[in-house]
């Protein structure tokens, strides 16, 4: 009874990701430039760190508790830590060019 495990990979842990959006612009976490690392076990164990934009952010914790639960319906996860990299810096050149021509249609200033 052997079966192979799932092998869970970083596309597949970004893609639960990009399910996230950031409340205030709504733009997925990833086309944001927030995350900054995806870590995973041989165990199924994934870390994601992520970058908020602003010290003080009033959806800290609901965006961990999103992510969390976005990698954890991934198949072959079997633990879920969200990391929060406050040793990043965030700006928005990190943001795609999507994610920069959505905020400036929508008048933020980028």
């Amino acid at each position: 009874m052997g079966g192979s495990a799932v092998v869970v990979s970083p596309e597949t842990v970004r893609a639960a990701v990009g399910r996230v959006l950031d409340p205030h612009i709504n733009v997925n976490l990833d086309e944001m430039g927030m995350v900054s690392d995806i870590s995973i076990g041989k165990q199924g164990d994934v870390e994601v760190s992520i970058v908020f934009p602003c010290l003080g952010c009033p959806a800290y914790t609901m965006l961990k508790e999103q992510v969390r639960h976005q990698v954890s319906r991934v198949d072959g996860v079997k633990s879920v830590r969200v990391k929060v990299d406050w040793e990043g810096h965030w700006d928005r050149s990190q943001m795609s060019e999507r994610a920069k021509l959505y905020a400036q249609q929508h008048g933020y200033r980028i």
